[in-house]
Formats: structure tokens, C-alpha cells, sequence
């Protein structure tokens, strides 16, 4: 199978194609080239924008390409050119969505009141009921557009795929994703942290805030699987770990990894502890949390990363 990734050159585009050479797969890395393409041996480089249609068609028909893994839809504006291409070309396109789809993350962001749902959300749960989270709101990630950031749902972006009857699809909802290379640092502070030993003063609003993670090499691993699998065809997958911890877990767990004696103290805002900024910029009452059970019922899907070396790895990129 030939498979085109696009943004197939960052942080979890890099990754998708190291598992689909690890599978077996033809691999196509589409991308701008404004940047240095470090790429895994075997994987081809393309360059293109993937808002230019007429390029993606050219890439998908020179290199035979029969599945697209899309890393960077983020709205309409920078992802309609890539349906217009797939509308042409056919085949299967695999979407990667987000867990801020469902109706906790509108409470966490302050933007509407929904009843908090304490359990893992599943497929089906209740979605947020407003679009477009980042209008107007400046707690943002940072190195994208402010254009591109206006205009990101994956909500719209999932409700156009399935209307979309050109080619087959597989949606793929994500948690927060970390690993080397990672670009937002996701544990960065619990590393510090834990390298300092010691005594830590930890925000106590996010203390004990339940949130899902995935690794990036094996969150890139169920994305394959789906993509490839045509048992996922028209399906929509919560991928991420099979348990939950919280800062204060996450904290221990790379102090444990370090081998180093940490103590934790949760103090009040007042005291401007670690995370201290995630809690005031949110309401940290929501969890941002994943049930997986079904990938892993239905495609038999395992995490190809023991734990304990996905969290030195991450280590090691942190302090390099």
C-alpha cells in the first residue's frame, strides 16, 4: 500500500511514517520544505502545500498514492484543497482529530457550562456545542497563523468528511501527544521538576486535574492501523493510553523513572506553584480524558512502546 502523510516531516507526521515503514508500507512525506526534511530511510520526500489541490493531485498520481494520512487539518481554510484532491483521486483518507471535539473541553476553556462528565469520553458522547474554540482566544498554541487558528475545528473538519462520499474515511481522536520533538514541551515542567529532586510546589487546582496522553510513536501506530485496517473504514477511533494520571501522578512517575527523591506540595494560587498558568488560564473541574476501548476491541490495537522508554526518551529530548 502507498500511503501519503501530510505534513509528513514534524513532530507526529515523522513518527506516522516510521510505523508505516515498520508495517511495511510505501511512504510519500508531503510537505512545503520550508524547513530542513530529516525523514526515516525508505520514506520518499514531496514537496507541496496542502492547500494547493492541483499539486496534491500531481503527488497522489506520480506516486500511485491509494491512502492519505492527513497530521495538520486544522479547518476548512487549509484542508478543503486536500478533500478536492482525495474527491479526485479517491482511495482512503484518515483525519487526525482531537479530544477537544467533546463537550468537557468547552467547560475547560471557560466557553460554555456543560454537565462535567467525570468518565472517559467515549465515541459517542456529547460533543461541545459552540465552534471554533481558539476565536478569540489568546491561550493558543503558538507557530501557527492566527488566520489558520481562527478558522480550527475539528468538528467542521469531521462533519465534512463524513458528508464527503468520494473516498472512504477514518477519523482519529487524540489526546494530548508527547515524545521527542515535541514542539509544546507537554512535560516539560514535570521534568525540571523531577531532574531538580527535592521539594516541588505544584498548582493545587491542577494537582489532581485527570487528562489523557499518548506517545507519539504509538499514537502514530494506531493511526496506521486505522488508516490501513478496512475494518475502520467510516469509523471513528479514540486513540491514547489505556489509564489516566494526573499532574501529580505525571510528576512522580518521572521522578521514579530518575531515580531521584522528590517530594510534592500542593499550594494555593497565591503561591504560584507549577502549572499555576494552566489553572488560571482554565477550569480544570473538566477532565480531558479518553476512553480506548474500542480501537482496541475492534482493530486489536496495543501500544508498540513500553512506558518506561517512552518517558526516557522524552527525557532525553528535554535535556538535550
Amino acid at each position: 500500500m502507498t500511503v501519503a502523510v501530510i505534513g509528513g516531516t514534524g513532530f507526529i507526521g515523522t513518527a506516522v511514517c516510521r510505523r508505516l515503514l515498520a508495517r511495511g508500507h510505501e511512504v510519500v512525506a508531503v510537505a512545503r520544505g520550508t524547513e530542513p526534511v530529516t525523514l526515516p530511510p525508505g520514506a520518499v520526500f514531496a514537496k507541496g502545500d496542502r492547500m494547493d489541490a492541483a499539486r496534491l493531485g500531481e503527488i497522489f498520481a506520480e506516486h500511485g498514492v491509494d491512502t492519505v494520512i492527513d497530521i495538520f487539518a486544522l479547518g476548512m481554510l487549509n484542508t478543503s484543497a486536500v478533500f478536492e484532491a482525495m474527491g479526485t483521486r479517491g482511495g482512503r483518507y484518515l483525519l487526525l482529530s482531537s479530544v477537544d471535539v467533546y463537550s468537557n473541553y468547552g467547560g475547560l476553556l471557560r466557553r460554555e457550562q456543560p454537565d462535567v462528565q467525570l468518565e472517559p469520553a467515549r465515541e459517542d458522547d456529547p460533543l461541545r456545542s459552540f465552534r471554533y474554540p481558539y476565536r478569540g482566544n489568546p491561550n493558543r498554541p503558538k507557530g501557527v497563523s492566527a488566520e489558520l487558528f481562527e478558522d480550527y475545528d475539528k468538528i467542521v473538519l469531521e462533519e465534512a468528511v463524513r458528508a464527503d462520499t468520494r473516498f472512504e474515511s477514518t477519523i482519529i481522536r487524540a489526546p494530548m501527544i508527547f515524545g521527542p520533538d515535541d514542539k509544546q514541551h507537554r512535560f516539560k515542567w514535570a521534568i525540571d521538576a523531577a531532574k531538580a529532586g527535592g521539594l516541588a510546589k505544584l498548582d493545587e487546582r491542577a494537582s489532581r486535574w485527570p487528562n489523557s496522553y499518548g506517545y507519539v510513536d504509538d499514537v502514530a501506530d494506531a493511526m496506521v492501523l486505522a488508516a490501513t485496517d478496512p475494518r475502520a473504514v467510516g469509523r471513528t477511533y479514540n486513540v491514547g493510553q489505556n489509564f489516566v494520571r494526573t499532574p501529580i501522578e505525571w510528576l512522580l512517575s518521572f521522578a521514579v523513572v530518575l531515580n531521584r527523591s522528590l517530594e510534592v506540595e500542593t499550594v494555593p494560587p497565591t503561591e504560584k506553584g507549577l502549572l499555576f498558568e494552566r489553572a488560571e488560564a482554565t477550569d480544570l473541574s473538566y477532565p480531558l480524558t479518553l476512553d480506548t476501548t474500542r480501537i482496541r476491541a475492534e482493530l486489536g490495537y496495543a501500544e508498540p512502546t513500553p512506558e518506561r522508554e517512552a518517558l526516557l526518551a522524552t527525557i532525553a529530548a528535554e535535556t538535550a
